[in-house]
Formats: C-alpha cells, sequence, structure tokens
C-alpha cells in the first residue's frame, strides 16, 4: 500500500487553476488518491484477513464517531450541506468517510514498524521542503499568500501550516530520540541521525514561529513540557535522556519567566510575532469575539444537545444567536473557532465525546499496563496529542491536521499490543496460514466501486470549479462568455453551485457599474441572477445569509426598478426573523425605506441597529444620517453626546457636535466643541482653527 505515502505530498499541492487553490486541489487529490487505494485495499483484504481491521475500541470509537457525525448531518439543518460541504472547507461527511477509509487502511497495511518509519520518514521529508519553502517567503523571495508577515508556504493559511508544522517537531523529535533496536526502514538509514532530525526541529520550530498562530505555538510549548516531564518521571534506563529532559523543562520554564520579565521592552512590543502574545488579555479584541462566538455555540448547543445541528451547519447557530457586539470580526462565521464547540454543534453531546474518545483511547493505548510502548514513545505521542488539543480550543481543522490526526492514531492503533504489527509479524511466522486464492469476481467490483466514487465525489464538482474560473475571468469576446459560463457552472448541479450563485451575484452587480457594456447584457445577467439566487434561497430557505444575498441584490435593482423594492424587503425581512441582531440585515432594511423615501421608518429601523451596539460606528453614521434629514436634532445631540462619554479621547464626535451647534444656532457651543478636537487630535489643528476663524467672523465654514 505504498499510495498512502501519496497522501504525505499532498501539501506541495496547489492548484492555481482552481477556485480556492489552497484548499480545493488538495482536498480533491486526497479523496482521489483513498478512492483508488480502497478499491486496491478491498481486494487486499479479501484475501488476506491480517489485512482487516480488528473490533478494536479504538477502531469501534472511530467508526462511532462518523457514525454518530452522519446520522446528526442527516437529522440536521440543512443535510445536503452537511454531506457535501462547500468549496471553502471542503468536508462535511464526504471528507469523514475518506478520513476513515484512510485510517483503516493506514493501521492494517503500515503495521508493521519498518513501513511506520518509512512513512514517517517521507512525511518529514516534505515538512522540511515546506519549511524552505518558508524561508524564501521570509527572504522575499516567494510571497506570503495572506500578505502581511505571517508564513503560509502552500497552505494559504498561516493557522494550517502552523498545526502541520506543530505535528512534525513531534514525529520528527520521535524519530530522533526513538529506542535503539527499533528496525526502521526507509530513505534514511536505520539509526537515527542527530545531524538529520535536530535542524528539520529547529527548521519546523523557526517556521512555526513566524506563522505567528499563538494557539499552536502554546500548544507547542505545553507539549514538549508535557514530555519533558514524563521522560523525566519515568524513564529509568536512559539516563542521558533524561538529563536533557530536565534541562529542557529549565529551558522552557526560564524561556517563559524571561517572557514576563520583558513582556512590555521594545524587544517585545515591536516583534510582529511577540507582540501577539504580549498582547494576550481578557479586554483584546480577538479574545473577546473568541468569547462571543462560544457562547452562540453555546446557546445553539442547549437548543439542540443530544445530536446538534449537523456538520458545517454552525452559520445557523451564528445567525440565530447572534452577538451585535460582533460588528468588529468578519461578519459570517462558519466555525466556532473552537474544534469542541464544532463538534458539539456538529453532533451535540454525543457527537463531541465520540470525538473526545479519541483522544482517551489513544492515551490509554500508550500507557496501559503491559503497553508495547517505550517510554519515549508514550512521552512524545502524549505531549502531541496534548499541544494538538489546546491548539484546537483556539482554531479548526483542516484537511492536513486531520491526516496527521487520523496517521498518529492509525500508528497508536496498529503499534499496539495485539495491534497489526503482531497479527503481521504472527501471520509471516505461521507457515499454515493460508491466503485466500483471488476470487475472479472481487477485481471487478473493486472496480466499479473506484469508478462509482470518482465520479460522484469528483468528477462534477472538479468540473463545476473550473468552469467557475473560466465564468469569472475576463473573455476576449465580451462578458456574454462569462454569462455562458456561469449557465454551465450551474448545469453541472454539484456542491459548488452554491458558490457560482454569489460569485454571479457580485459578477452582475459589477456588470449594471459598467457605462460601457449594453443594457441587453445587463438585463440578461440580471434575469440569470435573480433566477439562480432563488433557486439557491429555495434550497436554503433558513439561511439568513442567502435570503440577505437575494434581498440586496434586489434592493440594488430598486434603483432601476421601483417595483424590486417589494421583492426585496419580503427576503431582507426573512433574513432579520433568521438573524434578529444581525445590523447588516438591519441596515439593509433601513437602506431599502430609505431609497423608497421612506424616512421615518428609515430612522426607526436604524434606532435599532444603533441600540444594539452603540459604539458600532457604521450603526451611528447610518442613524445620524437619517437623523439628520428628519431634523431629529435633539437625538442627534444625544447620540453624540454618549459617544463622547464613551469614548472620550476621540475628537470626531465634537467636530461634529460642533457642525450641530452651529445648523442650531449655538455658536458659542460650536466653537467649545471645536476647540476640544483640536486639543484631543493635534493634526486637525490647522483645519480646526480655519473653521474657528470663519466662526467667528460669523459665516459658516
Amino acid at each position: 500500500m505504498g499510495g498512502l505515502f501519496l497522501v504525505l505530498f499532498i501539501p506541495l499541492f496547489v492548484s492555481d487553476s482552481m477556485f480556492f487553490p489552497f484548499i480545493t486541489g488538495k482536498n480533491f487529490a486526497f479523496r482521489i488518491i483513498v478512492e483508488i487505494l480502497l478499491s486496491a485495499w478491498i481486494v487486499l483484504a479479501y484475501r488476506d484477513p491480517a489485512y482487516r481491521p480488528t473490533r478494536s475500541p479504538l477502531f469501534i470509537a472511530a467508526a462511532s464517531f462518523v457514525g454518530i457525525i452522519t446520522l446528526a448531518g442527516v437529522l440536521g439543518e440543512n443535510p445536503y450541506k452537511s454531506f457535501w460541504s462547500n468549496y471553502e472547507r471542503m468536508e462535511g461527511t464526504i471528507s469523514l468517510l475518506h478520513f476513515f477509509a484512510y485510517f483503516v487502511m493506514a493501521t492494517t497495511a503500515l503495521g508493521a514498524r519498518k513501513k511506520w518509519g518509512a512513512f514517517w520518514n517521507t512525511s518529514i521529508l516534505v515538512s522540511f521542503i515546506i519549511g524552505v519553502y518558508a524561508l524564501f517567503q521570509l527572504s522575499g523571495a516567494l510571497a506570503i499568500n495572506q500578505g502581511g508577515v505571517r508564513v503560509d508556504a502552500t497552505f494559504g493559511n498561516a493557522a494550517y501550516l502552523a498545526v502541520y508544522l506543530l505535528f512534525h517537531i513531534f514525529i520528527t523529535l520521535f524519530m530522533l530520540l526513538r529506542e535503539k533496536g527499533h528496525t526502521i526502514g526507509g530513505m534514511i538509514a536505520e539509526k537515527a541521525s542527530l545531524w538529520i532530525y535536530t535542524p528539520i526541529i529547529l527548521l519546523d520550530v523557526f517556521v512555526l514561529y513566524h506563522t505567528a498562530t499563538r494557539g499552536a505555538i502554546l500548544g507547542l510549548i505545553g507539549g514538549l513540557l508535557l514530555t519533558a516531564l514524563l521522560i523525566a518521571i519515568f524513564e529509568k534506563e536512559r539516563v542521558g535522556l533524561r538529563k536533557v529532559a530536565l534541562g529542557i523543562l529549565a529551558g522552557i520554564v526560564l524561556l517563559i519567566g524571561g517572557f514576563f520579565a520583558l513582556k512590555n521592552t521594545s524587544f517585545i512590543t515591536e516583534s510582529p510575532v511577540l507582540s501577539r502574545f504580549s498582547s494576550i488579555s481578557l479586554t483584546e479584541q480577538t479574545t473577546k469575539s473568541r468569547f462571543m462566538v462560544w457562547n452562540m455555540a453555546f446557546q445553539g448547543f442547549k437548543e439542540r444537545p443530544i445530536l446538534g445541528w449537523g456538520q458545517e451547519n454552525f452559520n445557523f447557530v451564528f445567525n440565530k444567536y447572534y452577538d451585535p457586539n460582533m460588528y468588529g470580526q468578519e461578519p459570517w462565521f462558519d466555525r466556532a473557532h473552537n474544534v469542541f464547540f464544532d463538534w458539539l454543534i456538529a453532533g451535540g453531546i454525543l457527537g463531541l465525546l465520540a470525538y473526545l474518545s479519541l483522544f482517551v483511547l489513544a492515551l490509554w493505548y500508550l500507557w496501559k499496563r503491559g503497553s508495547a510502548f517505550s517510554i519515549v514513545e508514550k512521552s512524545i505521542f502524549t505531549g502531541l496529542l496534548a499541544g494538538y488539543f489546546f491548539q484546537n480550543i483556539f482554531v479548526f481543522d483542516n484537511l492536513m491536521s486531520y491526516v496527521m490526526f487520523f496517521s498518529v492514531l492509525a500508528y497508536i492503533e496498529s503499534s499496539r499490543k495485539g495491534g497489526a504489527v503482531e497479527v503481521v509479524a504472527k501471520k509471516k511466522n505461521d507457515k499454515n496460514a493460508a491466503v485466500a486464492p483471488l476470487d475472479i469476481s472481487i477485481a471487478p467490483v473493486a472496480v466499479i466501486v473506484v469508478i462509482t466514487l470518482l465520479y460522484f465525489f469528483n468528477a462534477k464538482p472538479i468540473a463545476t470549479n473550473f468552469m467557475l474560473i473560466q465564468a469569472l475571468q475576463p473573455q476576449q469576446k465580451g462578458p456574454m462568455v462569462n454569462l455562458e459560463n456561469f449557465k454551465k457552472t450551474f448545469a453541472y448541479d454539484s456542491f459548488g453551485t452554491g458558490e457560482g450563485r454569489e460569485q454571479l451575484s457580485q459578477t452582475t452587480m459589477s456588470i449594471l457599474g459598467a457605462e460601457k457594456i449594453d443594457n441587453v447584457t445587463k438585463q440578461a445577467f440580471v434575469d440569470l441572477t435573480v433566477s439562480e439566487m432563488k433557486k439557491q434561497v429555495e434550497t436554503h430557505a433558513k439561511d439568513a445569509r442567502y435570503q440577505l444575498f437575494l434581498g440586496s441584490f434586489l434592493n440594488q435593482l430598486g434603483r432601476y426598478n421601483p417595483a424590486s423594492y417589494d421583492e426585496a424587503l419580503v427576503h431582507l425581512e426573512k433574513a432579520h426573523e433568521l438573524s434578529p441582531n444581525k445590523q447588516a440585515v438591519i441596515f439593509e432594511i433601513g437602506s431599502l425605506y430609505y431609497n423608497k423615501k421612506d424616512t421615518a421608518k428609515a430612522e426607526e429601523l436604524f434606532k435599532q441597529a444603533y441600540e444594539l451596539a452603540p459604539a458600532y460606528q457604521d450603526a451611528e453614521n447610518y442613524y445620524v444620517r437619517v437623523l439628520m434629514d428628519n431634523k431629529n436634532y435633539k437625538e442627534i445631540e444625544r447620540v453624540l453626546v454618549a459617544h463622547v462619554t464613551r469614548a472620550p479621547g476621540e475628537h470626531d464626535p465634537h467636530v461634529k457636535l460642533s457642525a450641530l451647534y452651529l445648523e442650531l444656532g449655538r455658536r458659542a457651543d460650536a466653537i467649545a466643541e471645536l476647540e476640544r478636537a483640536i486639543e484631543l487630535n493635534p493634526a486637525f489643528k490647522d483645519q480646526g482653527e480655519s473653521y474657528l476663524k470663519e466662526i467667528k467672523a460669523g459665516r459658516n465654514p
């Protein structure tokens, strides 16, 4: 089953010709490899019982986890999305099934330690290549895909790269410290070389540091601390290793102490990476937003505690229990940014317990009496699982973190006492063990299975993805070619259709604003967009996001056709019903009434949005604008004075108050507010004094 090694090279693959190139290409590659290998494994398992999975606790737990999450998806809010997911995430039940198949095949086919050694060494080699790629990003020779200074290598996301490196630091450390006498083959010799593994570990640590991913870095520190502690306590034979562990413990403690001692120095505060750690506090915006999202997730769990909402359905919880103080964050969360809350929402308490059982059983295998694992293996893999567990509190999984996690589980399962290592060894020593002859019927069945899986799971969504790219690219023959490509995209009717519809609506808005495009073309785009977005709303009626998208689009069309306002209002009010505290929805409804010249209704709505979170500047701006139109000066003064009270160090509300008082003829108050604004912001001095001069001269600036 050497094909399993191909999975390890997936991180190097980036498909620039696909939508979400860092996500879709890797995931489709993984699925295709697993499906092809599965057909070969079926034949292998049919012939040789040694390659069939045993009914071990960990195998049962993994199967139960997949089964519970699948059932939760079927009974959940949106079964279709629970199964297929979308291009941006590429998860869902379909991915879980592939991970489970990968786990089973890795457990049975890589059962021997020799094979696992080659497997880990191959993975380490790939991580080294990725580390070198990241070095080129740091040097400026290659672009950082996300922008900024946080390296992301071939992952396109610093957090995804970070967890990948977290796994490989521990795995490389294991290969460096594994007990003498283990026969591990592969491209690196049996006896681990200090001069090969140590530089790779240092490279991985260096690159992980420059991802500036706090959860993974803290997970690494905590995991290494735990590993060193366990070796220091339990390692009795290798005295030198025990001393090294004690040294590492002391070094980590000194490192942490030194950081806190220098926390407020320029060395820390001016570092793009270290400053992210020094800024960690309960009042930090990222921390506050995490707590808000986790609270939303908890509210959703309370509503559906047993089996949750189904995988990929966190957005329904986010919309329903949206905290209006989240206004400073991205508008649509599809993850709780906490793996445990994600599984709590996806599968309820049953799903979360099934997931946690994977960690518990892995640790039990490692540490139970009579375990086949050495102290080094126990300590390193315990530290790895602990570090991974910790970082999962703050982020969500991705393809390669799943692959590495299930690889570690497969290694522990196959290497345990009574596991695949012993089964295969026993079979090799049993001369009477029989291998079933190849049944002529099993090969065609395997071929049919792989062809079916490749077509239904990959062919259509890949074709949709490629066509979507064509639809978005400028065409020599004009936008009507793009329109036809959009139609072809939708004709495939895959899980990529929703993404295509969103992209079409954005493209159409650009088309409408283009002066050189004729009205016939514009109308064709409008007709297709309305038609397709209505289909999306019909199949996702409880998704506030799509209701808002369609309502917003129709609201924009109201400028050209006022009849569109009424239809837009239907969808916008539905979005408001599904997400009552989301200001973006209220803004859109308020803007609709404003466009219809119903400023009294617009004022009512903008006030509602403002009062949900008075500190939200956009909400204040919308509200003040309509108050000006309605000449509600008393309320404007109340809003601006509240802003001054809430943020006394800001100069802008004083400028606005000055303008208001000038409008009301309160010139002395206008002067006082301008003087206060100049005092708060010296950069405003020249402009402010110019205004003051005009006002004192009896003129309005």
